[in-house]
């Protein structure tokens, strides 16, 4: 018998198109406003050190953020595995957790767009490919009530994608002279 890898999927509608959501993405940059600043503190992205442009299969980029419920942070390098715009972003992440005989995982994180009537349709899947050493929590008996967790801090970091993607696409500037500028 097959052992389902832990894995949690979200579903969200946005008033976005699909290309605004997917530029979002493939602009690493923005991860630390959607995944960071506007994350929970206690799971958060604190930086990201990552090349200017869009990301492409086979871009690397790292990461370090917070812990839920824990002093520790993570560290990771993530690459991009598929950057099909404006369908599919995804990216492979190696990380770590704690010190001496720390913890470390793999993670991959799809993000699937699809047009949807006024917008667009998002679905976030991360998926644990593997862990070693996981620190209490993610044991097999805390593991799954921290899966069961995981769609709250997942879910917020999704809207925050979503709500960033709307907003940029309704900064729409509507120029005549220099005195009749206005964003709408």
């Amino acid at each position: 018998m097959e052992q389902q890898l832990p894995q949690v999927q979200l579903s969200r509608f946005c008033k976005a198109k699909p290309e605004a959501v997917y530029d979002l993405l493939a602009d690493l940059r923005t991860h630390t406003e959607w995944g960071g600043a506007r994350q929970s503190r206690q799971f958060r992205l604190i930086s990201l050190d990552a090349p200017p442009g869009p990301a492409t299969v086979g871009t690397s980029f790292a990461s370090t953020g917070t812990i839920p419920m824990s002093r520790r942070h993570w560290s990771d390098r993530s690459t991009v595995t598929v950057a099909d715009r404006p369908h599919r972003f995804e990216f492979t992440t190696q990380a770590m957790a704690g010190e001496g005989n720390p913890m470390t995982a793999v993670y991959r994180h799809t993000y699937d767009i699809s047009p949807a009537a006024g917008g667009s349709r998002v679905t976030y899947k991360m998926t644990q490919l593997a862990i070693t050493n996981p620190i209490l929590r993610l044991g097999p008996a805390m593991g799954r009530m921290t899966w069961l967790m995981m769609p709250m801090y997942a879910g917020r970091g999704l809207r925050n994608l979503l709500a960033l993607a709307e907003q940029s696409t309704s900064r729409i500037v509507v120029t005549g002279s220099p005195v009749h500028t206005q964003e709408i």
